[in-house]
């Protein structure tokens, strides 16, 4: 689970109906991108969203690999009917238009939306964390299915009613406010069968408490679940909605398939696809994360040694301070 933040930073969080908190800025700036035609994500920047997804399943479909693309909808695009103020639309939300121009591409069959079935179901359970920005296991769960439903998976329908670990805590946005928003969160493990048997260098640093998550982007993890009803390799290219650990999407889909690689990224880097030779690609990505269009082009050897980098001298500055205290 995320840890919450150090301290109250009130202009980054909405105060919604109910309880609800929303993220409304932070580096994404994520209320100016429900916007058609001004913003960070106008219409014409969505175009180009489009016309990457269909490079990449025309890539894949030449590479012989199935692919599938999901945009994880923001907080506001679920529940933005618990906006104590209007902050934005939320029926112009980059998913909904992205969704709405796949729709007419050749590459429609790779793209699954998430926005209607959330909609339709948000009042059923809750989604989303009330005090954080990420899913639920039950709004994960939902993903999971509508993924493993398009790529013919069949699900592991239980995955909800294994044991979980239950506790109170301020999360992310819960953090950033006066005083502390506390709320009831599970965290499963829903890797029972598949077990985790590699990680690169950036795992190592996410998990480890003295880097505080600053350094995630490029981690990796692999799980091997050799009796797995579906006999698949699962190439899986996230961010924290998936994670290298398996308390969410990946641990999900691992539990699910024979082997599953997991990297942290904005970017396919199609090395990896050729090296690894999966049987599906899937690309997961939250919604506020379009506002920076990927590009395909950087090498995952380069991203992680640039990390490395960071995590270096993130040890430096903190052997610094040890020595001058």
């Amino acid at each position: 689970m995320r840890n919450p933040a150090a301290a109250p930073s009130a202009p980054l969080v909405h105060e919604g109906r109910d309880g609800w908190l929303f993220l409304r800025g932070g580096a994404n700036f994520v209320t100016s991108l429900y916007s058609r035609d001004s913003g960070n994500l106008p219409d014409a920047k969505i175009a180009l969203w489009r016309k990457l997804v269909e490079r990449r399943a025309a890539r894949c479909r030449a590479l012989g690999v199935a692919c599938a693309h999901i945009v994880v909808p923001d907080k506001l695009t679920i529940y933005g009917d618990r906006q104590a103020e209007t902050l934005v639309d939320p029926d112009q939300a980059p998913a909904i238009r992205l969704a709405e121009q796949m729709r007419s591409s050749a590459a429609a069959h790779t793209y699954i939306d998430l926005v209607a079935p959330m909609r339709a179901r948000r009042d059923e359970c809750d989604l989303y964390w009330r005090t954080d920005t990420h899913w639920t296991p039950e709004g994960c769960f939902l993903a999971y299915r509508a993924l493993c439903e398009r790529l013919g998976l069949t699900p592991e329908d239980d995955l909800l009613a294994r044991p979980h670990e239950t506790y109170g805590a301020p999360m992310d946005l819960g953090g950033r406010v006066e005083p502390l928003r506390w709320e009831n969160v599970r965290e499963y493990d829903f890797a029972q069968k598949a077990k985790r048997v590699w990680i690169n260098r950036i795992t190592g640093y996410l998990e480890d408490p003295a880097y505080q998550e600053a350094i995630h982007i490029g981690a990796r993890a692999r799980f091997a679940n050799p009796g797995a009803r579906n006999r698949r390799h699962v190439l899986l290219v996230g961010d924290s909605y998936s994670g290298p650990a398996s308390d969410a999407l990946t641990g999900m889909l691992a539990e699910s398939v024979q082997t599953l690689d997991f990297v942290w990224s904005s970017e396919i880097d199609w090395s990896i696809v050729r090296r690894r030779r999966p049987d599906v690609l899937v690309f997961e990505i939250a919604e506020r994360f379009l506002a920076a269009l990927a590009r395909d082009r950087r090498p995952l050897w380069l991203l992680e040694l640039q990390q490395n980098v960071r995590a270096y001298r993130r040890r430096r500055d903190m052997r610094r301070a040890t020595d001058s205290a």
